[in-house]
């Protein structure tokens, strides 16, 4: 199966592909930066139109978000068993590694573009007092 060249040598799966991205980096700077003012002005009683658009801006948002968690929550796991073993089982040393890599937000949620919830990249153990501010 043949793919369609473009004139600037480009086939229509990259060309969709390059389209596709530069859509989703445009979207998340207009919902980030634009609409962050407004969001967090919003008022309890919003209309139905308005929490299905921050429920897709979530989760338009928790995209690349999600995984980029992960993927820290991984690597902070794998640096945090190395810490505890070349610290020789020191369990709080590594703790110190794995509670802000493994705590914390996972998913975008419509509280946090609302402003209502702060988003946390790096988690706060529940064990401090007032973790959470709360």
């Amino acid at each position: 199966m043949k793919t369609q060249k473009f004139m600037n040598g480009r086939s229509s799966h990259e060309s969709f592909f390059n389209w596709s991205k530069c859509f989703l980096v445009l979207a998340m700077c207009v919902l980030l930066l634009g609409g962050g003012a407004t969001l967090a002005a919003a008022q309890e009683d919003s209309d139905p139109a308005e929490e299905a658009g921050l429920g897709v801006a979530s989760a338009l948002l928790t995209l690349p978000y999600g995984p980029a968690k992960i993927i820290y929550a991984g690597l902070g796991g794998i640096v945090g068993g190395l810490t505890w073993v070349l610290t020789g089982g020191n369990i709080e040393t590594a703790q110190g590694v794995w509670e802000p890599s493994f705590y914390g937000d996972y998913v975008i949620t419509p509280d946090h573009l609302k402003g209502k919830t702060p988003l946390r990249f790096f988690g706060v153990s529940p064990y401090e007092e007032d973790a959470y501010g709360e």
